[in-house]
């Protein structure tokens, strides 16, 4: 009777022993890169998250609308998961032809936005984009803007590909 008790013992404990521990693949953070083109801010190239471009009314089919979201994160607080800092850029501009050129100041709104609570308006002091239209997708060239609000900015260069929807 005791062999047979501690036998059941000894069979409970290894269970619990061998069972007790789960194990799962090791994390992977993924990070998402929209494959759009490339923005930098002074000498900091930034990953873009999102471009997009739409006619935001039917009553204005030459106005285009296109947002760009890039991560303001350093490598560093990527890897560490810090809360999203992104740099949120939307450019509402009329097109008049294939090519259309203006300056930043008249058509750019840049938004710095942080997890949590931060929301930031840049001024755009100076800059120009352009807008090229093919059949199927809209290049957007910044050269030089010049955006920032107290000691975040610099100059942003961009060279986005956005497919409008």
């Amino acid at each position: 009777m005791k062999a047979t008790t501690y036998t059941l013992i000894a069979f409970f404990a290894s269970t619990i022993l061998f069972t007790g521990c789960t194990k799962h693949e090791p994390f992977v953070n993924t990070e998402f890169n929209c494959e759009c083109g490339d923005l930098s801010l002074g000498d900091r190239a930034l990953t873009l998250r999102l471009a997009e471009g739409f006619v935001p009314s039917d009553d204005a089919p030459n106005l285009y609308r296109y947002h760009i979201v890039a991560d303001l994160r350093t490598e560093n607080q990527v890897a560490n998961h810090n809360p999203n800092h992104d740099l949120a850029l939307t450019v509402d501009v009329s097109t008049d032809g294939a090519s259309t050129t203006v300056n930043a100041v008249d058509v750019l709104v840049a938004n710095e936005i942080e997890v949590p609570g931060l929301d930031v308006n840049w001024d755009i002091l100076s800059g120009i984009i352009n807008v090229l239209i093919t059949d199927n997708s809209h290049v957007l060239t910044f050269t030089n803007v010049q955006a920032g609000s107290s000691g975040n900015g610099g100059t942003i260069d961009a060279e986005v590909t956005i497919i409008p929807q």
